[in-house]
């Protein structure tokens, strides 16, 4: 929550912004299908 805590926020962009194109790829991909998967259940 960027309004309780934005240096804790800073903090986890900058970790992002040091993962691999790849990784950051992936988790988005896996966001996605979890994303489609929930709209299917809860049909």
């Amino acid at each position: 929550m960027p309004f309780l805590s934005p240096s804790r926020l800073k903090q986890a962009y900058r970790e992002l912004l040091e993962l691999p194109d790849k990784t950051l790829r992936t988790i988005g991909l896996v966001g996605v299908i979890a994303g489609i998967l929930l709209l299917f259940l809860t049909d």
